[in-house]
């Protein structure tokens, strides 16, 4: 017997870990130094990875690292069905009916309607690189049933394309991927894959429920997020009080882009006594300008962010899609879907999430119809501050401005319009009579907003825009002529074409692709404008759709990898929940079925068939985010975090925090597919996330691709957290 003795990196105190990617191939996972002493070695390699960071008994966040080291053992032959492996007196064995992780798929199913179903084979071994499998190419795989384990479809084995190279030298997923195409396999049931020689994939459904469970995770981040209210059983077993009752009427701008002075804008913004644009720090502005007069509204509505109290603006957006997600698909919503507070008052509970959106603003609506949208204080909470409850901040609500009563409109006319639909025309008319107040002063030009205030000891002037939002006001005047027909409102369509149509081509990038989809819901609303709309809506589809057959190994809907935004992937950018918006625009338009056949692809990619195989949502699927940048779930003395939160994830680069903690030199050759940083506080741009750049639209997609509303199931609403997030497979998952 041939005796081998290596000396493993370890950390102090872990007991080994340890998976079989196939029969050949061990991975050990924080092993102690072992002597391999029953099985020749062929080959060995290496990596780490950091989990999150490290805390210390009473669960206070240390500012390191918590690494994992990888080591992946190659034997120089497979081993058999429940044979043993001694490594330093303790015994490994291989079992075949354990699930492989070199399995990559949708790990909370397809659905039953979906017309192309892939699932992946491949794995990186760190430095060894890609896990050999183009000698697979060609050989069957089966499709098992897994109550009674029978073959019930084969299929023949593809080799994808192959793994592109950033500049001819950092690859994307590391990895030799082949397919299992299963697409002509349409029976609902449970079941998993199989390949000779390689092993099993962990069970998936086939049925509509798959993603109607989606729908409901990601619409439970919405929930869990929620300000104002507390969240408490049976809606929930990660339990909190209700926070930040009241605001404080303020006086600073609400618009966050006018507080950096930018290049060569003068129109608008902040300004010293010279008239030049300068950069002012919002907290800061806050803090010495308070209101003159102390005048506190109870203001429940919004929600947060992972780690800021605040309420944004941005927020909005989150509203309009919700509301235009209805609109555009009624049928797939009905009251108690979600199990929120709100289930069983005859709304959608899809409208009663949006209205949430806009619960606080329409409180803080001024008499004269402005509305202030962003909801600040002088200060960031920090981790150790307690729950939200808790926050010992003052928040105040920024003045109205003529361009944030008119996006509120926008937004409160798109739920009016929704609720009407929903036959629900009381609430419809709240919010239609709120918006069309704050659109009376948007309109007035004496309402645009101008101040003096004291900034670090000096006399500072601002001013807000001559310009109102095309995005917003064309918007409004489309859910007008919607809601009443009234010929003023489609004129004002028209009317502003060309100037809709120039601010569309600028700063269309920064919308959401379902601003302007109503513009199609009749046909006298046809005008220029809304062809601009259906071009870039349908040219960006068609790119996606290429880029998604084409580009990489997995079928994902990012640029190129020679593409001049590849590198763009940071703050949720890469998620393809997100960019699937585009798609399921594209298909509302011309009703083709290669968008929403490309959508239901985007969300196998989210979760789990994609390269790193795990789900990119908390408490969805089988290995999922076990902890991130989360203020409430740092202080609720809950062991898992709150699920249906999607962490903003790949950054393209390597957090510098990364590189001096953990990687070192090696950073550069990790994967770009696999760069999924998390050391949460320390790598915000990779570990936190909002709720409009990554809940939001993952609700959006994936409520638009039911296949029928079901109500929750009673395994859904009784999903309880693990006592402890460091004992999820997601926690210490493979890179």
């Amino acid at each position: 017997m041939k005796i081998l003795f290596l000396l493993l990196l370890s950390l102090p105190g872990m007991a080994a870990d340890y998976e079989f990617l196939t029969p050949q191939v061990l991975v050990l996972k924080n092993p102690k130094p072992y002597k391999y002493t029953s099985r020749s070695i062929k080959k060995m390699g290496s990596w780490k990875k950091e989990n999150a960071l490290l805390r210390d008994k009473q669960g206070k966040i240390l500012r390191k690292p918590d690494i994992t080291f990888f080591s992946y053992i190659v034997f120089d032959k497979p081993l058999k069905h429940k044979e043993k492996v001694d490594i330093s007196g303790m015994t490994l064995q291989y079992d075949a009916e354990k699930a492989s992780t070199v399995f990559k798929l949708n790990q909370v199913g397809n659905g039953a309607a979906q017309k192309k179903k892939y699932a992946y084979i491949g794995a990186w071994l760190g430095t060894l690189g890609a896990l050999p499998l183009k000698h697979l190419d060609g050989k069957t795989f089966e499709l098992r049933r897994a109550a009674d384990n029978k073959c019930v479809y084969e299929n023949t084995l593809r080799l994808r394309k192959s793994d592109p190279e950033y500049q001819n030298e950092i690859p994307f997923s590391g990895e030799e991927v082949l397919e299992l195409d299963y697409s002509k396999f349409n029976t609902p049931g449970t079941y998993y894959l199989y390949v000779s020689g390689v092993g099993r994939s962990m069970d998936f459904a086939i049925g509509s429920k798959a993603i109607s469970e989606a729908f409901y995770i990601h619409a439970r981040g919405l929930y869990h997020k929620r300000c104002g209210i507390a969240k408490a059983q049976p809606f929930t077993a990660w339990t909190a009080p209700a926070c930040h009752p009241t605001v404080i009427r303020g006086r600073f701008p609400g618009n966050a882009e006018h507080y950096r002075k930018g290049k060569g804008e003068k129109e608008f913004g902040f300004f010293d006594r010279k008239g030049n644009r300068i950069d002012v720090k919002h907290f800061e502005l806050i803090k010495q300008n308070p209101p003159y007069k102390n005048e506190p509204v109870s203001a429940p509505g919004g929600w947060h962010d992972a780690a800021d109290y605040d309420r944004r603006p941005y927020h909005l957006r989150i509203v309009s899609d919700l509301a235009t997600l209805y609109l555009m698909k009624p049928e797939n919503f009905i009251d108690g879907q979600l199990n929120i507070p709100e289930s069983g008052n005859g709304i959608p509970d899809i409208l009663d999430e949006a209205a949430w959106g806009v619960k606080h603003l329409l409180a803080v609506q001024q008499a004269d119809g402005g509305v202030g949208t962003w909801f600040e204080t002088t200060g960031h909470p920090q981790p150790g501050d307690g729950l939200p409850d808790k926050d010992k901040h003052t928040y105040y609500v920024s003045a109205p401005s003529r361009n944030s009563s008119l996006e509120y409109a926008a937004a409160a006319s798109t739920l009016a319009l929704a609720l009407k639909k929903a036959n629900r025309s009381a609430e419809s008319e709240k919010y239609w009579k709120s918006a069309q107040k704050a659109w009376q002063f948007a309109l007035n030009d004496k309402n645009r907003h101008a101040a003096v205030f004291q900034y670090n000891g000096k006399v500072i002037y601002y001013r807000e825009e001559a310009k109102l939002a095309q995005e917003h006001f064309v918007k409004y005047a489309l859910n007008w002529y919607l809601l009443t027909g009234h010929d003023v409102a489609r004129q004002i369509v028209f009317r502003s074409s060309a100037e809709a149509e120039e601010a569309f081509r600028k700063d269309f990038w920064k919308w959401s692709p379902l601003t302007w989809i109503m513009l199609f819901e009749a046909e006298e609303l046809s005008s220029p404008v809304a062809d601009e709309y259906r071009k870039v809506i349908l040219r960006d589809a068609d790119k996606m759709l290429f880029e998604q057959e084409n580009a990489y190994p997995y079928r994902t809907l990012w640029y190129a990898h020679n593409a001049g935004w590849v590198h763009s992937m940071a703050w949720g950018n890469y998620h393809p929940l997100r960019r699937a918006l585009t798609l399921i625009a594209a298909h509302k338009l011309t009703g083709k079925e290669k968008y929403l056949d490309a959508a239901y692809l985007a969300n196998d990619f989210h979760n789990g068939a994609n390269p790193p195989g795990r789900s990119m949502t908390s408490g969805l699927g089988r290995v999922y985010p076990a902890v991130f940048l989360d203020l409430v779930s740092y202080a609720d003395g809950i062991g898992e975090f709150v699920p249906g939160i999607t962490p903003y994830g790949n950054t393209f680069g390597i957090d510098r925090n990364a590189v001096k903690l953990v990687y070192g030199k090696s950073a550069g050759k990790l994967p770009i597919f696999r760069r999924h940083v998390n050391l949460e506080f320390l790598s915000v741009p990779s570990s936190e996330y909002s709720v409009w750049e990554t809940i939001a639209p993952a609700v959006v997609t994936t409520g638009y691709l039911l296949e029928k509303p079901h109500l929750p199931e009673q395994k859904w609403k009784k999903f309880h957290p693990a006592d402890d997030f460091r004992k999820l497979p997601g926690y210490r998952a493979l890179p």
